[in-house]
Protein backbone atom coordinates (compact mmCIF):
# COMPACT_ATOMS: atom_id res chain seq x y z
CA UNK A 1 0.00 0.00 0.00
CA UNK A 2 1.32 3.39 -1.05
CA UNK A 3 -0.09 5.69 1.64
CA UNK A 4 0.93 8.87 -0.22
CA UNK A 5 -0.84 7.73 -3.38
CA UNK A 6 -3.85 6.70 -1.32
CA UNK A 7 -4.15 10.13 0.27
CA UNK A 8 -3.60 11.96 -3.04
CA UNK A 9 -6.28 9.92 -4.81
CA UNK A 10 -8.73 10.70 -2.02
CA UNK A 11 -7.73 14.38 -2.08
CA UNK A 12 -8.45 14.58 -5.81
CA UNK A 13 -11.89 13.11 -5.20
CA UNK A 14 -12.70 15.64 -2.48
CA UNK A 15 -11.47 18.47 -4.71
CA UNK A 16 -14.34 17.73 -7.11
CA UNK A 17 -16.54 19.33 -4.43
CA UNK A 18 -16.52 22.85 -2.98
CA UNK A 19 -13.44 22.77 -0.75
CA UNK A 20 -14.21 26.32 0.42
CA UNK A 21 -17.21 24.87 2.21
CA UNK A 22 -16.11 24.17 5.78
CA UNK A 23 -18.59 21.30 6.04
CA UNK A 24 -16.89 19.53 3.14
CA UNK A 25 -13.46 20.03 4.68
CA UNK A 26 -14.75 18.92 8.06
CA UNK A 27 -15.38 15.45 6.61
CA UNK A 28 -12.10 15.50 4.71
CA UNK A 29 -10.09 15.97 7.91
CA UNK A 30 -12.35 13.57 9.80
CA UNK A 31 -11.61 10.91 7.18
CA UNK A 32 -7.87 11.36 7.68
CA UNK A 33 -8.14 11.14 11.46
CA UNK A 34 -10.28 8.01 11.25
CA UNK A 35 -7.76 6.47 8.86
CA UNK A 36 -4.98 7.14 11.38
CA UNK A 37 -7.01 5.82 14.30
CA UNK A 38 -8.01 2.70 12.36
CA UNK A 39 -4.37 1.95 11.67
CA UNK A 40 -3.49 2.49 15.34
CA UNK A 41 -6.27 0.18 16.55
CA UNK A 42 -5.29 -2.54 14.08
CA UNK A 43 -1.61 -2.26 15.01
CA UNK A 44 -2.27 -2.27 18.76
CA UNK A 45 -4.60 -5.25 18.33
CA UNK A 46 -1.82 -7.17 16.56
CA UNK A 47 -3.56 -7.50 13.21
CA UNK A 48 -1.59 -8.87 10.28
CA UNK A 49 0.13 -6.33 8.03
CA UNK A 50 -2.46 -7.04 5.37
CA UNK A 51 -5.38 -6.37 7.72
CA UNK A 52 -3.69 -3.20 8.98
CA UNK A 53 -3.64 -1.99 5.39
CA UNK A 54 -7.28 -2.93 4.84
CA UNK A 55 -8.25 -1.10 8.04
CA UNK A 56 -6.32 1.97 6.91
CA UNK A 57 -7.98 2.05 3.49
CA UNK A 58 -11.47 1.46 4.88
CA UNK A 59 -10.88 4.13 7.52
CA UNK A 60 -10.03 6.73 4.91
CA UNK A 61 -12.97 5.82 2.66
CA UNK A 62 -15.65 5.17 5.30
CA UNK A 63 -17.34 8.57 4.74
CA UNK A 64 -16.93 8.60 0.97
CA UNK A 65 -20.64 9.31 0.59
CA UNK A 66 -20.66 12.31 2.92
CA UNK A 67 -19.41 14.78 0.30
CA UNK A 68 -22.22 14.11 -2.16
CA UNK A 69 -24.66 13.90 0.73
CA UNK A 70 -23.80 17.42 1.91
CA UNK A 71 -23.64 18.84 -1.62
CA UNK A 72 -27.04 17.40 -2.53
CA UNK A 73 -29.02 17.64 0.71
CA UNK A 74 -27.06 20.20 2.80
CA UNK A 75 -27.30 17.95 5.83
CA UNK A 76 -25.33 15.10 7.37
CA UNK A 77 -28.49 13.71 8.96
CA UNK A 78 -29.10 10.34 7.29
CA UNK A 79 -32.74 10.29 8.40
CA UNK A 80 -33.33 13.54 6.52
CA UNK A 81 -31.36 12.57 3.42
CA UNK A 82 -29.72 9.22 2.62
CA UNK A 83 -27.76 6.53 4.43
CA UNK A 84 -24.17 7.64 3.85
CA UNK A 85 -22.70 4.16 4.34
CA UNK A 86 -24.94 2.73 1.62
CA UNK A 87 -24.19 5.71 -0.60
CA UNK A 88 -20.43 5.27 -0.16
CA UNK A 89 -20.36 1.69 -1.44
CA UNK A 90 -22.68 2.62 -4.29
CA UNK A 91 -20.17 5.27 -5.38
CA UNK A 92 -17.06 3.14 -4.86
CA UNK A 93 -18.08 -0.24 -6.23
CA UNK A 94 -17.38 -1.81 -8.60
CA UNK A 95 -15.14 0.72 -10.34
CA UNK A 96 -13.89 3.63 -8.21
CA UNK A 97 -12.45 1.31 -5.55
CA UNK A 98 -9.82 0.21 -8.08
CA UNK A 99 -8.14 3.59 -7.62
CA UNK A 100 -7.50 2.76 -3.97
CA UNK A 101 -6.86 -0.99 -3.92
CA UNK A 102 -6.19 -3.35 -6.81
CA UNK A 103 -6.58 -6.71 -5.09
CA UNK A 104 -10.15 -7.74 -5.90
CA UNK A 105 -10.00 -10.52 -3.30
CA UNK A 106 -10.36 -7.86 -0.59
CA UNK A 107 -13.21 -5.91 -2.16
CA UNK A 108 -15.89 -7.70 -0.14
CA UNK A 109 -14.10 -6.87 3.11
CA UNK A 110 -13.66 -3.19 2.22
CA UNK A 111 -17.26 -3.07 0.99
CA UNK A 112 -18.59 -4.45 4.28
CA UNK A 113 -16.39 -2.22 6.45
CA UNK A 114 -17.62 0.92 4.67
CA UNK A 115 -21.28 -0.07 4.28
CA UNK A 116 -21.76 -1.12 7.89
CA UNK A 117 -19.57 1.41 9.70
CA UNK A 118 -22.60 3.56 10.54
CA UNK A 119 -25.22 0.90 11.18
CA UNK A 120 -26.71 0.33 14.64
CA UNK A 121 -25.39 -3.25 14.59
CA UNK A 122 -23.54 -5.57 12.21
CA UNK A 123 -25.41 -8.27 10.25
CA UNK A 124 -25.27 -11.69 11.84
CA UNK A 125 -24.08 -13.33 8.62
CA UNK A 126 -21.03 -11.09 8.18
CA UNK A 127 -17.80 -13.05 7.79
CA UNK A 128 -15.41 -12.98 10.74
CA UNK A 129 -12.79 -11.22 8.62
CA UNK A 130 -15.19 -8.51 7.47
CA UNK A 131 -16.46 -8.14 11.02
CA UNK A 132 -12.97 -7.55 12.41
CA UNK A 133 -12.13 -4.82 9.88
CA UNK A 134 -15.56 -3.26 10.24
CA UNK A 135 -15.20 -3.14 14.03
CA UNK A 136 -11.90 -1.30 13.64
CA UNK A 137 -13.50 1.36 11.44
CA UNK A 138 -16.55 1.65 13.69
CA UNK A 139 -14.30 2.19 16.72
CA UNK A 140 -12.09 4.71 14.91
CA UNK A 141 -15.12 6.68 13.74
CA UNK A 142 -16.59 6.82 17.24
CA UNK A 143 -13.27 7.83 18.79
CA UNK A 144 -13.01 10.81 16.47
CA UNK A 145 -16.60 11.81 17.21
CA UNK A 146 -15.79 11.74 20.95
CA UNK A 147 -12.58 13.69 20.23
CA UNK A 148 -14.50 16.41 18.37
CA UNK A 149 -17.19 16.46 21.05
CA UNK A 150 -14.52 16.90 23.71
CA UNK A 151 -13.08 19.84 21.78
CA UNK A 152 -16.58 21.35 21.58
CA UNK A 153 -16.46 21.01 17.78
CA UNK A 154 -19.74 19.13 18.16
CA UNK A 155 -21.72 21.48 20.43
CA UNK A 156 -23.63 20.18 23.42
CA UNK A 157 -27.18 21.44 22.99
CA UNK A 158 -29.54 20.84 25.90
CA UNK A 159 -33.25 21.31 26.46
CA UNK A 160 -35.70 20.93 29.34
CA UNK A 161 -37.49 17.94 27.86
CA UNK A 162 -37.16 14.73 29.94
CA UNK A 163 -35.15 11.83 28.54
CA UNK A 164 -37.33 9.42 26.57
CA UNK A 165 -38.05 6.17 28.44
CA UNK A 166 -36.88 3.92 25.57
CA UNK A 167 -33.61 5.84 25.25
CA UNK A 168 -32.92 5.63 28.99
CA UNK A 169 -33.82 1.94 29.07
CA UNK A 170 -31.39 1.12 26.26
CA UNK A 171 -28.68 3.20 27.90
CA UNK A 172 -29.09 1.52 31.27
CA UNK A 173 -28.87 -1.84 29.50
CA UNK A 174 -25.56 -0.77 27.94
CA UNK A 175 -27.04 -0.82 24.45
CA UNK A 176 -26.50 1.44 21.47
CA UNK A 177 -29.37 3.87 20.96
CA UNK A 178 -31.29 4.01 17.71
CA UNK A 179 -31.39 7.51 16.25
CA UNK A 180 -35.03 6.92 15.35
CA UNK A 181 -35.83 6.74 19.09
CA UNK A 182 -34.31 10.15 19.81
CA UNK A 183 -37.04 12.70 20.56
CA UNK A 184 -35.14 15.55 22.26
CA UNK A 185 -31.68 17.03 22.83
CA UNK A 186 -31.22 15.10 26.06
CA UNK A 187 -31.82 11.86 24.16
CA UNK A 188 -29.14 12.85 21.68
CA UNK A 189 -26.59 13.33 24.45
CA UNK A 190 -27.30 9.81 25.72
CA UNK A 191 -27.10 8.43 22.17
CA UNK A 192 -23.60 9.83 21.82
CA UNK A 193 -22.51 8.64 25.25
CA UNK A 194 -23.87 5.17 24.56
CA UNK A 195 -21.48 4.79 21.64
CA UNK A 196 -18.95 3.77 24.30
CA UNK A 197 -20.90 0.55 24.83
CA UNK A 198 -20.26 -0.43 21.21
CA UNK A 199 -16.47 -0.09 21.25
CA UNK A 200 -14.73 -3.34 20.39
CA UNK A 201 -11.02 -3.03 21.24
CA UNK A 202 -9.16 -2.43 24.48
CA UNK A 203 -7.03 0.18 22.73
CA UNK A 204 -10.21 2.17 22.03
CA UNK A 205 -11.07 2.29 25.72
CA UNK A 206 -7.50 3.20 26.61
CA UNK A 207 -7.64 6.03 24.06
CA UNK A 208 -10.84 7.34 25.65
CA UNK A 209 -9.27 7.36 29.11
CA UNK A 210 -5.82 8.65 28.15
CA UNK A 211 -7.34 11.60 26.31
CA UNK A 212 -9.88 12.19 29.13
CA UNK A 213 -12.64 12.50 26.53
CA UNK A 214 -15.58 11.81 28.84
CA UNK A 215 -14.35 14.39 31.37
CA UNK A 216 -13.87 16.98 28.62
CA UNK A 217 -17.40 16.41 27.39
CA UNK A 218 -18.88 16.54 30.90
CA UNK A 219 -17.32 19.95 31.49
CA UNK A 220 -19.49 21.31 28.67
CA UNK A 221 -22.74 20.01 30.17
CA UNK A 222 -24.81 22.77 31.80
CA UNK A 223 -27.34 20.58 33.57
CA UNK A 224 -24.78 18.36 35.29
CA UNK A 225 -27.31 17.10 37.83
CA UNK A 226 -29.45 15.58 35.08
CA UNK A 227 -26.57 13.83 33.31
CA UNK A 228 -24.06 13.06 36.06
CA UNK A 229 -25.13 9.44 36.59
CA UNK A 230 -24.91 8.67 32.88
CA UNK A 231 -21.39 10.06 32.63
CA UNK A 232 -20.39 8.08 35.70
CA UNK A 233 -21.76 4.87 34.18
CA UNK A 234 -19.82 5.46 30.98
CA UNK A 235 -16.57 6.26 32.81
CA UNK A 236 -16.93 3.16 34.99
CA UNK A 237 -17.58 1.05 31.88
CA UNK A 238 -14.39 2.38 30.28
CA UNK A 239 -12.34 1.60 33.40
CA UNK A 240 -13.74 -1.93 33.58
CA UNK A 241 -13.04 -2.65 29.91
CA UNK A 242 -9.43 -1.55 30.31
CA UNK A 243 -8.97 -3.98 33.22
CA UNK A 244 -10.35 -7.01 31.36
Amino acid sequence: MNIIKLKMTFKRYVETFDTKDKMIMRKYYHSHRVMKLAKQIACQSKFTNNDIQLSTIAGLLHDYGRFIQWTTYHTYDDLKSIDHGDLAVKLLFPNEIKKYILEEAYYYTIYDAIKYHNKLALPYDLSLHSKSICNVVRDADKLDIFYLWGLNKIPVIEDNIPITAKVEQDFMNYKSINLEDVKCKADLILLRLAMVFDLNFKYSYKYMKEHKLIKKIYVQIENKQQFQKYFEIVQKHIDEKIKT
